[in-house]
């Protein structure tokens, strides 16, 4: 029988992890085939941020993964459907899951810095995006690489963990791991995903400084629609700064466990703060896109049989003229000044 706090983490990523698929097909769904062309650019942030985050979502759902610090071993127990395969399927799935958290880190920064760029230059082509988006990926893809060496003997791995804490009955467990984390191709990843969110994080709350400084020091010279699109940037900018504490909470509960004691529910938390991303990072698409917005409240209309709002349908049906999206704002802005 499964102890409160195991249930109450278990059913935590299970509801974020099918929110979060479903969340980031609409988001896909939408970049792909309902947007106007004048933010046909940014769309490719946009599929990658979807398409990542719905990774994401859905390798945490197949492994449900919990952390096992042990001095310089790291356990890692899973509940997800991959115990039905084994451990090293396990350890496999676990791999490509924090690659895309590191991926997603990297690409939120790439998303902050696109929008300060586009306020004093014009928008890159999307085959520039994407060649920035390859290269960014490289840090990340190296790390999936390497860190699947560090795929230690299953049976050792639990003969370690059984020893050092038997309190926690892990006999009938399905657990991998890496028994010494100081060889290179754990350590790699250690530093990977723990050292970059402090300058990210700082980087960001910079960027989205300077952007705000921006807008607000030339909101004198804005129509009252350009106004509102700012007033719903500013929102977005807000919402999307604050995406990565939670990344930080999972590296802060790692250390804890890492460096001070070991307790489930800091255990648990590792990965379930790494979670927090993917399922909030399509809420501030949906949210504060207005075409995204008014094209999910139409479906909404439509299921329960209220009447989409005529203003509303020249924009859902204008999906290539005029862009009415809080992520465009910034070249608008721009030509208005």
């Amino acid at each position: 029988m499964l102890d409160s706090i195991t249930l109450f983490f278990l059913s935590f990523h299970t509801f974020a992890g099918v929110s979060g698929c479903i969340l980031n097909s609409i988001v896909l769904f939408l970049a792909l085939f309902r947007t106007p062309k004048t933010i046909a650019a940014y769309t490719t942030i946009l599929i990658n941020f979807a398409l990542t985050d719905f990774l994401a979502c859905f390798t945490d759902l197949f492994i449900q993964m919990r952390h096992i610090p042990a001095g310089f071993t790291m356990a890692y127990l899973s509940r997800g459907l991959c115990t039905y395969f084994g451990p090293h399927v396990c350890y496999f799935i676990y791999s490509i899951n924090i690659s895309l958290v590191a991926h997603g880190l990297w690409s939120l920064l790439m998303g902050f810095s696109y929008r300060y760029y586009i306020l004093f230059h014009p928008a890159p082509t999307r085959k520039a995006l994407i060649v920035i988006l390859m290269f960014i990926s490289i840090p990340s893809i190296i790390q999936m690489i390497t860190f699947l060496w560090a795929d230690d003997d299953a049976d050792e791995m639990k003969r370690i963990v059984v020893e050092r804490f038997p309190e926690y009955q892990l006999q009938n467990e399905t657990i991998c791991g890496t028994i010494n984390i100081i060889e290179f191709s754990a350590m790699f990843t250690i530093l990977h995903m723990t050292c970059p969110i402090t300058p990210v994080y700082i980087t960001i709350w910079i960027l989205r400084k300077k952007i705000i400084e921006n807008l607000t020091s030339n909101s004198k010279d804005m129509s009252s629609k350009t106004k509102e699109m700012h007033k719903q940037l500013l929102k977005a900018l807000t919402w999307q700064a604050m995406i990565p504490g939670f990344y930080g909470m999972s590296i802060v509960s790692y250390v804890i466990g890492q460096f001070f004691f070991n307790h489930p529910v800091f255990e648990y938390l590792t990965l379930t703060g790494f979670l927090f991303m993917p399922v909030l990072s399509p809420l501030s698409c949906l949210i504060f896109i207005q075409i995204y917005q008014k094209r999910v409240l139409s479906w909404w209309y439509k299921m329960i049989g209220n009447p989409i709002p005529d203003e509303w349908l020249t924009v859902l049906n204008a999906t290539r003229t005029n862009a009415t999206s809080s992520v465009a704002p910034s070249n608008e802005i721009k030509s208005k000044h």
